[in-house]
């Protein structure tokens, strides 16, 4: 049984984030092992876990939400995504591609492909669910107790925070004008355009 005792996420300020995006190659470099350049430079497919978006004058970060009654993990028909000590993890070895857990995310934290070496080397790695795991791996072999984007961040824009005992001082953190904007951004990125007047009549 999942410990959900704990709840890490990826806390992202908007306020102080510049959109440089160093957040995204130093998640690519953490995943393939590869400096990021070196990767664009030979060509290897990347997928960063963690994406800046912008709306307006807006730059924001966002990511998995390693949320405790995880869509993903309930729409994933192999139970390959489980939610394991605060962190919803992705069996990627064992994925088969089918994307369901892609249509099931909220916040289009999660997206199917290869990356890297192993993109090349066969079946390892194919198609595969690709997500937010904190860093996980990265940190076990080179004993950082932070993520690589929070790192590589040159504002301090990102933290980890464990939102399960105390959500309130998560909000705490972010003014009223913080908490607004981040609302309209994800509403713009939601929200498709209104259909332009054809001129024709609506189909009943």
């Amino acid at each position: 049984m999942s410990n959900l005792t704990q709840n890490y996420i990826i806390h992202a300020n908007p306020d102080k984030c510049i959109g440089c995006k160093k957040c995204e190659m130093a998640c690519v470099s953490a995943h393939i092992n590869i400096p990021f350049k070196e990767a664009k430079k030979r060509g290897l497919p990347v997928m960063p876990r963690i994406k800046v978006m912008k709306v307006d004058n807006l730059k924001y970060p966002t990511q998995c939400h390693h949320c405790v009654d995880a869509p993903c993990a309930n729409a994933c028909p192999f139970g390959l995504i489980q939610h394991v000590d605060g962190v919803v993890r992705v069996n990627e070895e064992m994925c088969v591609g089918c994307k369901m857990c892609v249509m099931a995310c909220p916040f289009g934290a999660i997206e199917v492909g290869a990356e890297g070496e192993l993109a090349f080397t066969g079946r390892k790695n194919q198609a595969s669910a690709k997500k937010c795991d904190l860093c996980q791996a990265w940190r076990a072999d080179t004993g950082k107790e932070v993520c690589a984007c929070v790192e590589a961040c040159p504002k301090h824009a990102l933290e980890i925070l464990d939102v399960s005992s105390s959500y309130v001082e998560m909000a705490e953190k972010m003014s009223p004008t913080q908490l607004f904007r981040l609302r309209q951004a994800y509403l713009e990125q939601v929200v498709p355009p209104t259909p332009k007047d054809t001129g024709l009549d609506a189909v009943k």
